[in-house]
């Protein structure tokens, strides 16, 4: 056979191989869109990628959720990715530069709301005023729950022991005073006076005699020192106590609505906003401290403890809510949407960029069995021939 014939037999089928690779890579994303002669479609029109889009995006939104983007990965991928410790350090830098501000809680305040202020430095009557009409309400609401409860009721086995202690404390204490009052000049002066009442004004013949011989000196000198005797003793401070305890025992026993009864409900409402006025002002007192100050006495704790639990806390919420999250976010439709948006050219220029490499030897591959397909068939025909 003539080696030219046979030299073109292998040219022939290097070409047609490798144009046929080529050819059938580059059908895979041309044509865009279908060719037509007439109304008779081309064959193989468009290319197999964009023909087959919505079906490649569908069964990417399944391979994304059900392999890829599984809920399973995302918890493992949570606890591998040291997201506690990120959010940690995050959130203490941000306390931090809060804690460490030196700006007052009102400047901060009225950076984000001026309108929280009047120009005197008070709060202005759009915050003031519905504050107040809640305070009210709650204050009418408490008085109305607890209305037919019983003080006791109210009072907790540890308040009761407290006000036992407290009332002889107070037992005491009364006894206290009243005996440096009778040994202060006006006491003194208090019981001189009683004597000779009792002694001038309503003693009879007994009491006049007795005045001729005691001077009112004499009678105070005996009387005091009894008196003293008997507010130190025992017997005495028990009597006390036991009174307070009893009377006590009566205001426990009765309700809200008759203590309020009792008081006055006009003397309640202006201690209620009495305590509102006391309450304002102390927290214009405190918008007035700077931010350092306000978190000085808890910043550590802020920073040790309420911002790793805080952490923890979203870590394990948003593992434990991941299911429903995915639920709610359709990864299947994303991703079938997003591909089905996706631009066939940028689709080819990502794949070729991936496999340009690939496609490259597969078409010298044709070049290469063309060639071994034209020889085989050259000597084919020399052998036939």
């Amino acid at each position: 056979m003539n080696a030219w014939i046979l030299l073109v037999n292998i040219a022939v089928g290097s070409v047609i191989g490798g144009v046929t690779n080529d050819l059938a890579i580059r059908m895979l994303f041309k044509p865009v869109k279908p060719w037509y002669i007439g109304k008779w479609k081309v064959p193989f029109t468009p290319g197999l990628i964009p023909r087959r889009r919505d079906d490649i995006a569908i069964q990417m939104g399944r391979l994304v959720e059900e392999h890829l983007l599984t809920t399973e990965g995302v918890k493992r991928a949570l606890n591998q990715s040291g997201l506690e410790s990120t959010l940690t350090g995050w959130m203490n830098t941000i306390a931090r530069d809060w804690m460490t501000d030196e700006r007052s809680l009102r400047q901060v305040m009225q950076t984000v709301m001026p309108q929280l202020f009047k120009e005197d430095g008070t709060w202005s009557e759009g915050v003031r005023a519905p504050i107040e009409a809640k305070w009210a309400t709650f204050v009418e609401q408490v008085l109305a729950q607890y209305e037919e409860k019983k003080l006791r009721e109210l009072v907790t086995d540890n308040g009761r022991e407290r006000l036992d202690a407290a009332l002889g404390n107070v037992s005491e204490l009364l006894l206290k005073r009243f005996r440096e009052y009778l040994h202060s000049p006006e006491g003194q002066q208090t019981l001189q006076n009683m004597v000779r009442g009792l002694l001038g004004g309503g003693g009879g013949m007994f009491g006049g005699l007795v005045g001729m011989f005691l001077g009112d000196d004499k009678i105070l000198g005996k009387i005091l020192p009894y008196l003293d005797e008997l507010l130190q003793s025992r017997e005495l401070s028990e009597r006390v106590h036991y009174f307070l305890h009893k009377e006590a025992d009566k205001l426990l026993d009765k309700n809200v609505g008759e203590v309020v009864a009792w008081i006055g409900r006009d003397q309640v409402d202006d201690w209620a906003r009495k305590l509102f006025a006391k309450l304002e002002e102390q927290s214009l007192r405190i918008v007035d401290e700077p931010l350092s100050r306000l978190t000085a006495p808890f910043s550590e704790t802020v920073t040790t403890e309420l911002v790793p639990r805080l952490a923890k806390w979203m870590v394990d919420t948003l593992q434990q809510n991941i299911e429903r999250i995915f639920s709610r976010l359709a990864i299947r439709e994303i991703v079938t949407r997003q591909v089905e948006g996706f631009p066939i050219e940028r689709i080819e220029e990502m794949v070729v960029g991936i496999s340009g490499k690939e496609f490259r030897m597969i078409t010298v591959l044709g070049f290469i069995l063309g060639g071994i397909i034209g020889l085989i068939q050259g000597l084919l025909a020399n052998f036939i021939g």
